[in-house]
């Protein structure tokens, strides 16, 4: 699937359909996506490219991003309560993008499975 329509999936909040096109999937293009305000609880964006994504006030509770690519990305007021975020992004970038709107920056390092970092209420 493209990634309009994968866009369009979430814009529209229609989660099961969006997990149903990115099964199986270890990439996916999501870069610069507006999805301002959107509920997207139990979105599967564990491999989705999000690269300068713009996640103002979009509700991730409990969203496994565990292998996202996140640099750029703005979450201004996203609820992130028991989201899964990759270990190259830190506690304080989280802070920072959720509190004053900040892009994402990511650390050199790659993710590997085992790495994966949960927060639970930031």
């Amino acid at each position: 699937m493209e990634k309009k329509e994968l866009y369009h999936l979430l814009k529209k909040e229609n989660v099961k359909a969006f997990n149903q096109a990115v099964k199986g999937l270890t990439e996916y293009d999501l870069q610069n996506v507006n999805l301002r305000g959107r509920n997207l609880i139990g979105a599967n964006l564990k491999y989705a490219d999000l690269r300068g994504a713009y996640l103002a006030n979009t509700n991730l509770k409990g969203v496994n991003m565990s292998f996202a690519r996140l640099e750029g990305a703005s979450m201004h007021r996203a609820r992130i309560s028991g989201t899964y975020f990759p270990k190259n992004v830190s506690a304080s970038e989280i802070l920072n993008s959720v509190n004053y709107g900040t892009r994402i920056r990511t650390a050199d390092d790659d993710v590997h499975e085992s790495d994966a970092l949960f927060t639970t209420e930031l």
